[in-house]
């Protein structure tokens, strides 16, 4: 049997996507939005209703901006 250098071998057709975005900005995004949940639970039974519920609503588009912007593309 031989050996062969693993950059010859051939993947089987499969071919696999480069990782690309922006990890420091996807994980920087992640962190404001974990603080922003973390100070939402701690101050949030003293907020208002509808002010509370703004700023969650607001972390979870944070979220989801940081996923589409600066996340990894699947």
């Amino acid at each position: 049997m031989t050996t062969m250098h693993p950059g010859h071998i051939e993947r089987g057709g499969r071919w696999t996507k480069p990782a690309v975005g922006r990890p420091v900005l996807f994980a920087l995004l992640l962190i404001i939005a974990a603080l922003g949940t973390l100070v939402l639970l701690i101050a949030g039974p003293s907020l208002a209703l509808p002010l509370a519920i703004g700023c969650a609503a607001s972390l979870v588009m944070l979220v989801g901006v940081a996923w589409a912007v600066a996340g990894p593309r699947l």
